[in-house]
C-alpha cells in the first residue's frame, strides 16, 4: 500500500463530475453502494449542498480527484445530533495507494473538531478493502445483518462499524 502525497480539501461544485464518476465506478463494481445504476451529476449537486457544517465533503487530489469522503447525518432525530455516518469512495486506479487512508484520517480529524461523539458506517461483506480500512483506524464491528443486501441476485452481509471519537 502506498502513501498518498496529494492534498485533501473541501469539495466544490466543480468537483461534482469527478465525485460522480468515482461514485458510479462503485455502483458498477457492486462493492459499496445501494444504488444499482449510475447516478447523474445533477443529482449530486443537491447532495453536495446538503452537506453544510457540521457535515462536509472532502476530496483527495493530486493532478486529479482520486477519491472523496462525505460526513452525513446518521439520523435526523435530535438524540443523534452528535453521531454521524460517512462514505468513502476511491477511484479504481487509485485504490491501494493510500487515498482511502488519507481521506479517513481527515474525516476523523474533521468530525472530532466539529464535536461529533461517534461515527458509524455500513460496509458490505464483499468489500475487504473497506473492512481493513475500518479496522486500521480503530473502528469496531458492532453488528452484522446476514444476507440483507441483494446485488445481482446474490445476497451479502451488511456490517456495521463504529468509532467513538472523544475517548
Amino acid at each position: 500500500m502506498g502513501r498518498f502525497t496529494g492534498r485533501i480539501r473541501p469539495a466544490e461544485t466543480g468537483d461534482l463530475p469527478a465525485i460522480t464518476d468515482i461514485y458510479n465506478q462503485a455502483v458498477r463494481d457492486r462493492i459499496a453502494t445501494c444504488d444499482l445504476s449510475d447516478v447523474p451529476v445533477r443529482r449530486r449537486a443537491d447532495w453536495l449542498r446538503s452537506h453544510r457544517h457540521p457535515y462536509g465533503v472532502w476530496v483527495a487530489e493530486d493532478d486529479a480527484v482520486r477519491g472523496w469522503v462525505a460526513v452525513s447525518p446518521y439520523d435526523p432525530k435530535p438524540c443523534f445530533h452528535r453521531t454521524a455516518t460517512f462514505a468513502t469512495y476511491v477511484a479504481r486506479e487509485s485504490r491501494g495507494t493510500g487515498v482511502g487512508s488519507a481521506l479517513r484520517a481527515r474525516m476523523i480529524r474533521e468530525a472530532t473538531e466539529r464535536g461529533f461523539h461517534a461515527m458509524v458506517n455500513r460496509v458490505w461483506s464483499n468489500n475487504p478493502g473497506s473492512i481493513a480500512l475500518a479496522r486500521k483506524f480503530g473502528f469496531q464491528e458492532v453488528g452484522r445483518m446476514p444476507e440483507i443486501v441483494e446485488l445481482d441476485g446474490v445476497y451479502i452481509d451488511c456490517l456495521f462499524f463504529q468509532l467513538i471519537l472523544d475517548r
